[in-house]
């Protein structure tokens, strides 16, 4: 009989060479193969190509407690990802040195980098992709018009390795993973040459149930059990957690009620008046879902929203969760768990009726229009034109993350975001000046002060902030608003 046990990871990775592509997942530090990485940064194998969701530097932990894609830095030829780095921290500044030193990073969307792992897996030739139209992604790739809908090509990812962090396997590879560990996982494995899974536990053939059975043997070459005390444990990670619970931003930024820090503006002769709070605007756009509607929220107000979206809104997240719980807050972070974590990085708690899938899977979800999204903005043209990843400061200098898709594919696209800059400069204008996420997606705005509905005929306001009168808007809105018949004021 096949055994496809490995005794070490050194072992496992020992034929890698210079020059090899590995596919290796990380949402944060959840589904990611540790002990992988750090075995082959000691082999000290060069010119990578690397594969990975999130390109995300360790802030605060050593390598010796967390060990990151981002440790494979020093010899990588090439990365192909959609998020590097943290937007709030600088987003992909910290691998600026490297591409000066010839580093190539492509940057992708999450589900495109899905999609194409699944063509890579499935011996396709390519997809034709409508996310990235008139946006970075689109630069150099061939455009294809299909039933009068205009395409991009992108070429499938087949590479020589997959490193995969799975929960159980038995001694023919046959995998189960965790909550939300499954990712990209099982397209990284169906795609490679070579599949090297580390594990918590391996048992012998015929214990794993074959109805929980998420990876099929045939698509795993080699498998490793994760010792006791070795990187990824729960052990270890209960102990991470804990530390997150001391550190006071990663305090703020994964068990706090999100806040926005906004300042009063100055409007002619008014002189100095409020705006809406964070709470106000995720509490007004939650009004615009029911009971059966299922939503995807993003970071910062649109998390927010959880708090107040009616009874029955059924959540999803872009890594893999439908009908999740609520947020685990900072008053019981005890309850946090690796394996319940959502797109943004907040931990969540399971509940009845919760199902969890693979990424390829999120993203039919996502793209096929059966998803209402709230996210947040930098601008929004008059057309609808959404951009919401990037300042401008090169294409490093955001994240693109699952934006792109859920702009292009969900069945209602909400903003919610202060009305202006910091600096008192329109965010809602004639065209965005920043890159664009996606073209014509907007559905609706609601901001600081209002509440502005995206219509073929132009910007049409329908409600404002209680004290402020449509022309107060309208100062401090780049395009002409139509101003509702029966325009009412926000309800606090």
């Amino acid at each position: 009989m096949l055994n496809k046990v490995f005794n070490s990871f050194d072992e496992a990775v020992a034929d890698i060479a210079d020059g090899a592509s590995i596919a290796m997942e990380s949402w944060g530090v959840a589904a990611t193969p540790q002990n992988l990485i750090a075995a082959i940064r000691r082999k000290g194998v060069k010119d990578l190509t690397i594969i990975t969701h999130n390109f995300v530097p360790l802030i605060v932990f050593s390598e010796e407690e967390i060990t990151m894609p981002t440790a494979l830095l020093p010899v990588l030829k090439k990365l192909i990802t959609p998020v590097v780095g943290i937007q709030r921290l600088g987003a992909g500044a910290f691998v600026k040195e490297y591409v000066d030193k010839g580093l190539e990073v492509e940057l992708t969307s999450h589900g495109t980098l899905a999609s194409r792992l699944y063509a890579g897996a499935a011996g396709l030739g390519g997809i034709y992709n409508p996310v990235g139209l008139g946006t970075i992604l689109e630069e150099g790739k061939e455009k294809r018009v299909i039933n009068g809908k205009e395409y991009l090509f992108e070429n499938p990812i087949s590479p020589d390795y997959a490193f995969i962090r799975g929960y159980k396997a038995d001694r023919l590879g046959n995998l189960v993973y965790r909550g939300t560990y499954r990712t990209d996982q099982p397209a990284m494995a169906m795609a490679a040459k070579v599949t090297i899974a580390e594990v918590d536990e391996i048992v012998e053939v015929g214990e794993i149930d074959p109805e929980h059975v998420v990876t099929p043997g045939i698509f795993v070459d080699r498998i490793v059990r994760i010792p006791e005390g070795g990187l990824g444990t729960h052990q270890k990670t209960k102990e991470i957690i804990s530390q997150l619970g001391e550190i006071e931003i990663a305090r703020k930024i994964l068990f706090r009620t999100t806040e926005v820090d906004r300042s009063p503006d100055l409007v002619e002769g008014r002189g100095i008046k409020p705006r809406l709070e964070a709470q106000t605007i995720a509490m007004r756009a939650a009004r615009e879902l029911k009971d059966g509607d299922y939503a995807n929220l993003g970071f910062g107000i649109p998390d927010l929203c959880a708090l107040y979206i009616p009874e029955g809104v059924i959540f999803q997240s872009e890594n893999g969760v439908l009908g999740y719980g609520p947020l685990v807050m900072e008053d019981e972070i005890e309850k946090a768990e690796w394996h319940y974590v959502a797109a943004g990085g907040r931990f969540f708690t399971p509940v009845p009726g919760m199902a969890l899938f693979d990424v390829v899977t999120s993203f039919a979800m996502i793209r096929s229009g059966r998803l209402i999204t709230i996210m947040g903005a930098l601008e929004v043209s008059v057309k609808g034109d959404l951009a919401n990843w990037n300042t401008g400061g090169g294409a490093l200098g955001g994240t693109i993350g699952g934006g792109m898709d859920l702009a292009v594919g969900a069945e209602r696209v909400i903003i919610t975001m202060e009305h202006t800059t910091k600096e008192g400069k329109p965010k809602i204008v004639k065209e965005c000046t920043y890159p664009l996420t996606a073209r014509e997606c907007v559905d609706l705005i609601v901001t600081d002060l209002a509440v502005i509905e995206v219509t073929p005929q132009g910007l049409l306001l329908k409600e404002v902030a209680p004290g402020w009168t449509a022309e107060e808007v309208q100062v401090l809105t780049e395009p002409k608003l139509i101003v509702a018949p029966d325009l009412g004021e926000i309800e606090l």
